[in-house]
């Protein structure tokens, strides 16, 4: 069965190019694998060498689908980096009308004053600056239609410890609605993801860590990479054409419920979700 969302990005990848940080693994190799099945031309950047083993996984899913893949090895917080991207954009000749900001980086996940200056200015340099030289390079190549996709969290909706990190979270949602309202009359809009805690191996090592993080989920159960870029897929496609500087949280309802979930359960109010 073809979905709505298979109707508005089924052809309309062919012949059109996307940018996508962080996209060796994980989230960002998700939305990669997305857009190569779509048919697009992506460029993915990551601070991994290109000869490092985890890249393979997302040739071998290029080598199957429509799309074309450019591995790129480079550091999101060098200007000069993003100013060789916009030049390979330039020389493939296909229009620019995707750019995911998927890169980041946790850092010592220190409080306020346990942080170092050198901590907090390499997260935020990574996880703010780096969108904000990926805006700047890459937003005047794109045309109206074009879509860009900054990665924020759950964490740049509330408070949390970790101040670096939530900081720059919280900064990321500040930088896209700005790009937001510059880039609305020529037609390219700007959104921001906030997901929620992201199934992975490491969570899954950690058992007590693993049941904290699940407890607090309305959905019960984490995200799967895959779910987290499902939305970005939609946020690229002509489906989110009127949708432009918005957030949206992606984490099973835990900031929607906010405290009242664990509370509700506790006092019998709510019931779990079952399996």
């Amino acid at each position: 069965m073809t979905t709505a969302q298979d109707a508005s990005t089924e052809n309309y990848w062919y012949g059109k190019s996307a940018v996508v940080t962080g996209g060796a693994r994980g989230q960002g190799a998700s939305i990669a694998k997305m857009l190569l099945k779509a048919g697009a031309h992506v460029l993915v950047m990551d601070r991994l060498p290109t000869d490092d083993p985890v890249w393979q996984d997302l040739r071998n899913s290029a080598a199957d689908q429509r799309g074309t893949l450019v591995c790129l090895e480079l550091d999101v917080a060098s200007p000069e980096a993003w100013e060789s991207v916009a030049e390979q954009v330039k020389s493939d000749g296909k229009p620019l009308m995707g750019l995911v900001n998927n890169a980041g980086i946790s850092g010592q996940r220190n409080t306020v004053t346990k942080t170092s200056l050198e901590e907090w200015e390499l997260v935020l340099r990574v996880n703010l600056t780096g969108a904000f030289l990926g805006i700047r390079a890459l937003a005047p190549l794109m045309p109206a239609g074009a879509s860009i996709v900054n990665i924020s969290s759950t964490v740049g909706l509330t408070g949390y410890y970790s101040a670096a990190y939530s900081t720059s979270k919280w900064a990321l949602r500040g930088l896209t609605k700005s790009a937001a309202l510059e880039l609305a009359p020529r037609g390219v809009r700007v959104n921001c993801i906030c997901p929620g805690v992201v199934d992975t191996e490491m969570i899954r090592g950690n058992a007590r860590l693993f049941e904290a993080l699940q407890s607090i989920t309305p959905m019960g159960h984490m995200a799967a990479p895959d779910q987290i870029a499902d939305v970005m897929l939609f946020l690229l496609s002509p489906g989110s054409s009127y949708v432009t500087g918005t957030d949206i949280a992606v984490d099973g309802g835990v900031t929607g419920g906010g405290i009242f979930w664990p509370v509700g359960l506790a006092v019998g109010a709510l019931q779990a979700p079952v399996g």
